[in-house]
């Protein structure tokens, strides 16, 4: 199909009919909508566009994994949540409520259930070397630190 000839409505709920509920949730959230090269882009808040996503991506890899690229993780920082997200919980903040449980497609904060500590993702963002990752996630788990 050439999606190209399509138009960006006709193309966005087509290509979402590919998907589950959860990541057009995601989508939705994020305002994204798609090009004829089958990439997923934003102009949130009327910025330049920005590329999120490809649609194979999208595709092919799960809420926690769309969910990491967009807060750009690195694969250490992926592959520490998959083994240890039981650990915690998905949360947002909302300024009359607090923070708020929620899905992982809409979370913006994680809660470590041990230590209770909530976790900004822009946090762990800013992250850059792993012995410093490491440093924070043995630190949460220390006994003595919840």
């Amino acid at each position: 199909m050439d999606y190209k000839k399509l138009s960006r409505e006709e193309r966005d709920r087509l290509l979402k009919s590919e998907l589950t509920s959860e990541k057009i949730k995601f989508m939705e959230k994020y305002k994204l909508f798609s090009t004829g090269d089958l990439r997923w882009y934003t102009d949130k808040n009327n910025t330049p566009e920005r590329i999120y996503f490809s649609h194979k991506f999208l595709k092919n890899n799960g809420i926690m994994e769309i969910l990491f690229r967009k807060y750009q993780f690195c694969f250490a920082k992926l592959k520490y949540f998959r083994e240890n997200i039981e650990k915690y919980e998905a949360f947002k903040y909302d300024p009359k409520e607090g923070f708020v449980k929620t899905e992982m497609w809409d979370a913006e904060f994680f809660k470590h259930k041990k230590s209770a500590r909530f976790i900004d993702l822009r946090y762990l963002q800013q992250i850059t070397e792993l012995n410093i990752f490491l440093s924070f996630v043995n630190w949460l788990e220390d006994e003595n630190n919840g």
